[in-house]
């Protein structure tokens, strides 16, 4: 008998956030998001892009390790250990530069946690 792959269902909103850090993320960093979002072995660039783009979702939108875990189709370690790595990785001036970079990013579109949805303006 063959295992699936482990699944839970994801809210479209989740789904979106996570897809826009990921787009974000792909950008900034010149990687495909296929690169990012493979399943298997990820080159190391990859990883690191996967890495921060999970981080980025944690501390941007203040999701528990599961709920990123879910919205990246991981397991909640593999959650958990990406956002170790990069927050204990913040040390770099560099890194950390760049991480208030994306978070910005991320907040100019989405808005702060707990804002709710940004209005979009009415036409003029």
């Amino acid at each position: 008998m063959m295992r699936s792959a482990y699944r839970v269902a994801v809210s479209e909103e989740d789904r979106g956030r996570a897809d826009l850090v990921v787009q974000i993320v792909s950008l900034r960093f010149g990687l495909p998001v296929t690169a990012i979002r493979a399943d298997g072995r990820l080159s190391r660039a990859a990883l690191r892009a996967r890495r921060v783009a999970m981080y980025l979702a944690y501390v941007s939108f203040e999701w528990p390790q599961e709920r990123v875990a879910h919205a990246f189709a991981v397991n909640r370690q593999t959650a958990a250990n990406a956002c170790v790595r990069i927050e204990d990785a913040r040390d770099n001036a560099e890194l950390n530069a760049l991480l208030n970079e994306l978070e910005g990013a991320i907040h100019a579109i989405v808005g702060q946690p707990g804002d709710g949805a940004p209005g979009v303006p009415a036409a003029a």
